[in-house]
This record gives structure tokens, C-alpha cells and sequence, in this order.
């Protein structure tokens, strides 16, 4: 029997990925000059994901279960890459940021403010956001963005470019202010890399 596919390519990039740092003014979504923890939980078509995020200016590492495996994602702006990390087999792979974000983390985002309004007690405005990256793949809803440029909350839909469509709802909690540490950025010592393609059944191709 086929296993399924934990997460598909739409959900890595904008459920695991969208959630990002996102000041108004900045260049890109990983731009925010401020680091911070905070709990994120996302919901793609009614389905709950939760688990901690961990921000500093230009990277992010996002933490969640994989069909019952603890996994997380390390985004790297600065070398343009994701790692996935997959701690119980010792195990991480590398691979390029989808086009969609790799649009987004350049900054190249229509956002239109609506107004402003508060999520878990921070003040935050509202902006309508539409995308459409280079592979087709189209991006549109509302974001929630601090005055400190963090994004808060997301609601909207990622259509692929074969018309699929996934529903995603975001919101971060608990955000806390502070440094983080440098280990939460990088990869454990005792790791073996191994290509995409090596753990592709289990990931159902997401990073390819």
C-alpha cells in the first residue's frame, strides 16, 4: 500500500513557510530586525498543524510532527535554501525555497492595507496580499503584520498551477522578544545529508 504523503508541496510552501517575519517596509519576509519565539499553529483545509517557531533577522526554524516524526525546518534567506531536519533517523536535507516563496522573500508582494486590528493582544494592521509566482502557483488572502513586522496572522488560498486549492488559516501566539540561540539555526552534529529524492516516499516529493 502507497503511503500518503504527509504534507504536499503547496502546504511546505506557504503552511510551513509563509509564516514568516514580514515588515511593511522591508525588502523580504525574513527581513524583520528583531528575533523572537512564539507557538504557530496552521490549519490547511481544516487540518491543525502547531508547533514553536523561532525567528532571528533572516532566518527561521519551524518545528512539527511528520507522520508521528519530530521534523524541523530551518530557512536560511541568506543562502536561499530550506533544510529539513528529521532528528530521529539523524538525518537533514537541503533544498532550494519553492518559487512561490522565493517570490515572496524578495519582497515582490501586493499588499493593500484594510486596517488595523489586534491578534493575541498585539496591535497589528490587516493587509489584503496576491501573488502569483513564476511556476503559476497563486497566493491570496489577508495578513495580519505587526508594528514590529511580525506576521501574525494569515488567511487565504494557494492554488496550484493544476487548479488545486488548499485553504490555509495561520495565527502565532506567546510571541516572545529576545534572542534566540545560535544551534536552533543549524544543523546537530552526528547528521548525515542525504539527497531529496532518498526520502522522498516518506515526504511525498515536497522539496523537489
Amino acid at each position: 500500500m502507497q503511503m500518503r504523503p504527509a504534507i504536499d508541496k503547496t502546504l511546505l510552501t506557504l503552511a510551513l513557510t509563509l509564516p514568516l517575519a514580514a515588515p511593511v517596509s522591508a525588502a523580504g519576509l525574513l527581513d524583520a530586525q528583531l528575533s523572537y519565539s512564539a507557538t504557530r499553529t496552521v490549519n490547511v483545509d481544516g487540518k491543525p498543524y502547531s508547533g514553536p517557531i523561532y525567528h532571528e533577522p533572516g532566518r527561521e526554524r519551524h518545528q512539527q510532527q511528520l507522520m508521528g516524526m519530530d521534523a524541523y525546518f530551518i530557512l536560511d534567506d541568506q543562502a536561499n535554501q530550506a533544510l529539513l531536519v528529521l532528528p530521529g533517523i539523524k538525518t537533514y536535507v537541503v533544498s532550494p525555497f519553492p518559487p512561490l516563496l522565493s517570490t515572496i522573500l524578495e519582497g515582490d508582494l501586493t499588499k493593500t492595507p484594510v486596517g488595523d486590528d489586534t491578534v493575541d493582544h498585539i496591535p497589528v494592521t490587516k493587509y489584503r496580499v496576491d501573488k502569483t509566482a513564476s511556476d503559476g502557483t497563486h497566493g491570496e488572502g489577508f495578513a495580519w503584520i505587526s508594528k514590529r513586522g511580525v506576521l501574525m496572522k494569515l488567511l487565504g488560498t494557494i492554488t496550484a498551477p493544476g487548479g488545486h486549492k488548499n485553504k490555509i488559516d495561520m495565527q502565532l501566539s506567546n510571541v516572545k522578544e529576545g534572542p534566540q540561540k545560535p544551534e536552533l539555526f543549524a544543523v546537530p552534529p552526528g547528521m548525515s545529508q542525504l539527497p531529496v529524492e532518498a526520502v522522498a516516499p516518506l515526504l511525498g516529493g515536497i522539496l523537489r
